[in-house]
């Protein structure tokens, strides 16, 4: 098994902001696991499954679709989070990164991937009430709101992975 480096309960604190972050932008959280996997911040990983996860050429894959997603957000014609295929998406990154996390934490990658899921299904409903919410009280346009948003996934992203 691998050296664990982190507590259970910072793992799973970990893995429930980061399957949050995939609830508000799907890509956004395995491109910010990427970044800290390819830059050595995510011990343990290169000996799961999860391997790619710490190429910086699959990083630079994830951000860029990250980055996609932001800029398509911003448009009227995107699909709501809370759709199916919008829920479906979130959820399957949520349990990606969770899976990846507790495997690389030596741990059983089944029950990160539950955790994520759970996570990232659990933050897309109030994420996207929220936007609508403000969307109708306040003066603020789509981009605007969609661009906090933005700010919010990659700071709690951030934070999620400090160790």
């Amino acid at each position: 098994m691998f050296e664990t480096r982190i507590s259970t309960g910072q793992l799973v604190l970990r893995t429930l902001g980061l399957g949050a972050v995939a609830g508000i932008r799907s890509m956004s959280a395995p491109a910010q696991l990427s970044r800290a996997a390819s830059g050595g911040r995510i011990d343990g990983i290169e000996k799961t499954l999860f391997a790619s996860l710490a190429s910086t050429r699959v990083s630079r894959l994830l951000t860029v679709l990250a980055v996609g997603e932001m800029i398509a957000d911003k448009y009227s014609g995107a699909p709501d989070r809370v759709s199916t295929p919008g829920l479906f998406g979130r959820a399957a990154s949520g349990a990606l990164v969770g899976a990846a996390l507790f495997a690389s934490s030596g741990r059983q990658g089944k029950s990160g991937a539950a955790l994520g899921l759970i996570s990232a299904v659990a933050a897309s409903y109030p994420s996207y009430y929220l936007r609508v919410g403000l969307l109708e009280r306040s003066n603020l346009p789509n981009w605007a709101l969609g661009l906090l948003e933005d700010v919010f996934a990659e700071g709690l992203g951030a934070l999620s992975l400090k160790q």
